[in-house]
């Protein structure tokens, strides 16, 4: 019996040292990099946390709308019944409260989740709201880009939804975005990747390529449930590398069924309703000053509404990384946020300069337009997040305080 409790405990100090070794292992050989993503796999919210993470457009389990084009299937965790993250849209005014609404694609979403803690607490600094309760919420949604945020807002306004402010932050979708959809031979107009959505219900090549899409994401999701049932999975830089490498075998699946759905619609012919209208440029300036002016109309509108319904309208042109002279980015942004193809496509740079110029006269026609393009132009800290257009928490933080700056400037006119 002394000899196989001996043996139980060599085998069970081994285990330990085999343990620490591979601990100290991925600490050296990873340096953070796996350790830091997993981390943020693991603060990835579910229905019940109480502020949200900005959601990755890869997990996002998207259905057709009759008016918005698509939303996130509601019976997802932390999706409200309309389709959009976290808390139901459909709200009521009242003194004692100051609600504020997201508009925009995946960079207003990510805003709004990451910074809505620095908005808050911004407003609470200034006397006129430091004794209210701030609501914020949003109905942004990756991809989004005009005239979907306009749809979003009439249709809430027409069954009964109340706000004080209504935040549109937008412009990158509705440049690069409408010439994804020029590219795929889609109505520019119309939402992103919409051949997917009103297309793979009709051909069963693509029913497959959807359903490995989703056994993707299920998987992906069923490795974030079972690591972070595990109670130090946290603290072990092993485990969490281990997370790390699982789940990016699933993200690659996910992507490599993503790209063979695109590639095969890319070959089909498109019905009707699926191309939209049909749409000509004599050039690019042409097609680009038309994206910009549905963009710009699309605003007006919105103001239009808000106003009829007394609620503040507040549009914000979004940063970017490949606007020139926008902002020097440091070494880390350049090897995250940087890809020299995404420059060379040449989107931002005919794009924003329009949407800049366009936006003035925006404020010129009555709209309370915030031209954020050059906010980070002296800023050496790490802004931007990846190679197309999203923050850092900093970054969120930042555009989050130049929005409140901009309700408390409001609100004393």
């Amino acid at each position: 019996m002394g000899l196989i409790l001996k043996r139980l405990l060599l085998i069970a100090a081994a285990l330990l040292v085999a343990a620490a070794l591979l601990e100290v292992g991925v600490r050296l050989v990873d340096r953070g990099a796996r350790v830091e993503r997993a981390s943020r796999l693991f603060d990835r919210p579910d229905q019940d946390a109480e502020v949200p993470q900005a959601q990755a457009l890869d997990d996002q389990r998207t259905m057709l709308h009759p008016y918005f084009g698509y939303v996130v299937d509601p019976r997802a965790k932390g999706i409200n019944p309309y389709g959009f993250f976290r808390t139901s849209p459909l709200t009521t005014r009242s003194p004692d409260r100051y609600i504020i609404v997201f508009f925009g694609g995946s960079v207003a979403d990510q805003v709004f989740a990451l910074g809505q803690q620095a908005l808050i607490a911004a407003l609470k600094r200034d006397p006129a709201f430091a004794q209210r309760d701030i609501v914020v919420l949003s109905t942004a949604l990756g991809g989004y880009k005009q005239p979907q945020q306009l749809l979003v807002l009439a249709d809430l306004l027409a069954i009964g939804a109340q706000f004080d402010a209504v935040v549109n932050l937008d412009g990158f979708n509705e440049v690069d975005g409408a010439a994804d959809n020029v590219q795929d031979g889609v109505n520019p107009f119309y939402p992103l990747h919409w051949q997917g959505q009103a297309q793979r219900a009709l051909d069963r090549g693509l029913l497959v390529h959807a359903a490995r899409i989703e056994a993707a994401r299920d998987a992906r999701e069923q490795l974030r449930t079972t690591f972070t049932a595990w109670p130090r999975v946290r603290h072990s830089a092993f485990l969490l590398a281990l997370w790390d490498a699982l789940d990016r075998r699933q993200l690659a699946a996910l992507r490599r069924e993503t790209a063979a759905l695109e590639a095969d619609l890319a070959t089909q012919e498109k019905p009707p309703q699926v191309a939209g209208p049909p749409f000509a440029f004599d050039d690019d300036e042409a097609m680009f000053t038309e994206f910009v002016e549905v963009w710009a109309r699309a605003s007006l509108e919105m103001e239009n509404l808000c106003r009829g319904q007394g609620i503040e309208y507040l549009h914000f042109l979004q940063p970017n990384q490949y606007f020139e002279g926008s902002k020097v980015l440091n070494e880390n942004e350049r090897r995250v946020a940087w890809d020299q193809d995404v420059a060379d496509a040449g989107r931002v740079a005919s794009g924003y300069p329009l949407l800049v110029a366009r936006g003035r006269e925006l404020a010129g026609q009555g709209v309370d337009f915030h031209d954020l393009t050059m906010m980070f132009h002296d800023d050496a800290g790490d802004i931007y997040s990846d190679t197309c257009c999203h923050f850092t928490q900093r970054g969120a933080d930042r555009v989050a305080e130049a929005i409140a700056a901009a309700i408390i400037d409001r609100s004393k006119e």
